[in-house]
């Protein structure tokens, strides 16, 4: 068997052609809705876990309060899990997602009322 490796000039992009961006991460999209409640979206097509394994306490529960950062669920795709975070300090008002059910893009995961009332023109 013989293997022989060779080296390529580098190919230089024609100064015409922008550079392709870098995806950003994923994240939950947060949107308020008409009855002030803050509406979390799925930010990507998986199944939906409200816990970190079998048998084990879910993240959150409807009237729980949770902080920024916190984690609400994990979405899995491809068998990698991605956790999905609170962006603001609210009260969970519901779940509208069975724990291991599989959810699309956009689907609607918590509505989640915030703590801090901001004016209408912030959100």
């Amino acid at each position: 068997m013989r293997v022989s490796v060779r080296s390529t000039p580098d190919v230089v992009a024609p100064a015409s052609e922008a550079p392709l961006a870098l995806p950003e991460p994923a994240e939950a999209a947060s949107e308020p809705s008409a009855n002030g409640l803050v509406v979390v979206e799925s930010p990507m097509v998986g199944t939906f876990y409200r816990s970190a394994q079998p048998g084990s306490p879910p993240f959150v529960e409807e009237g729980d309060v949770v902080a920024p950062g916190q984690t609400l669920c994990i979405l899995e795709a491809m068998k990698l899990m991605n956790e999905v975070k609170s962006e603001l300090e609210a009260v969970v008002r519901r779940i509208a997602v069975e724990n291991a059910a599989p959810v699309e893009f956009g689907q609607v995961l918590f509505e989640l009322e915030p703590l801090a009332r901001l004016p209408r023109e912030a959100l």
